[in-house]
């Protein structure tokens, strides 16, 4: 679905899985070296301004990446889901982390020490080429996102924010976000993502059951969303 409504993924969360083919004497050493962590639903993994100790690798759960304002409001402004790495960005250019992540859900990650890190990307040529296409992917959603944010009505982020959840959630048409994500995430109010919503379910685009949305019409959400 998400390859016909986006064709160049300027919109999309989905990242490719940078380790996928790796040589296995490197896969060794990762596994040698990982150390579990596991976090409940609303945990935070590292808060924006602390010093990257490594890199992350989720194998179970979603997680967002968000940073907060002077009012202390979140702006969430990625997502990411299994088999996806995160915490690299800040470690590569040798800063504290810009940003803060924490658990959309329950979450399995494995930690992979700097040192160990830092080794295994200055060997490796395919590691190194899928993280520069994993950043530069993340950097254009984040030009999309300020385009959208700049230029697009609250009922257009909403319409459009819809579709990239169902994409992201992988629950055929359905998924569940909280109001408070889902407001932090278009960037506007939880009451005017109400009035949104409440008025999608009249229009019969949407079903809305506590924090469970359900598509009912792609097409008019398509047409809603007014993007380019």
């Amino acid at each position: 679905m998400i390859n016909t409504l986006f064709p160049h993924k300027r919109y999309s969360f989905m990242s490719s899985n940078i380790f996928e083919m790796i040589p296995d004497n490197i896969s060794s050493l990762i596994e040698e070296n990982i150390i579990p962590i596991k976090l409940k639903k609303g945990q935070v993994l590292f808060y924006e301004g602390t010093i990257p100790s490594g890199v992350y690798v989720l194998k179970k759960g979603k997680i967002k990446k968000y940073a907060t304002g002077l009012n202390g409001k979140e702006h969430i402004f990625y997502l990411i889901r299994e088999n996806e790495i995160l915490g690299h960005h800040n470690l590569l250019c040798k800063e504290v982390y810009s940003h803060s992540a924490a658990c959309l859900t329950d979450c399995l990650l494995h930690l992979i020490p700097k040192e160990i890190f830092l080794s295994i990307i200055e060997d490796n040529q395919e590691i190194l080429q899928g993280l520069l296409r994993s950043i530069s992917h993340e950097f254009g959603v984040f030009i999309s996102n300020s385009k959208i944010m700049a230029q697009h009505s609250v009922r257009e982020r909403t319409a459009l924010s819809i579709l990239r959840l169902d994409e992201f959630f992988e629950e055929k048409g359905c998924f569940k976000l909280s109001r408070k994500d889902h407001s932090n995430l278009i960037g506007t109010s939880i009451e005017s993502l109400i009035r949104v919503l409440h008025d999608f379910k009249k229009e019969q685009i949407i079903d809305v059951e506590k924090n469970t949305i359900l598509i009912k019409d792609t097409k008019k959400l398509i047409t809603v969303a007014n993007f380019r």
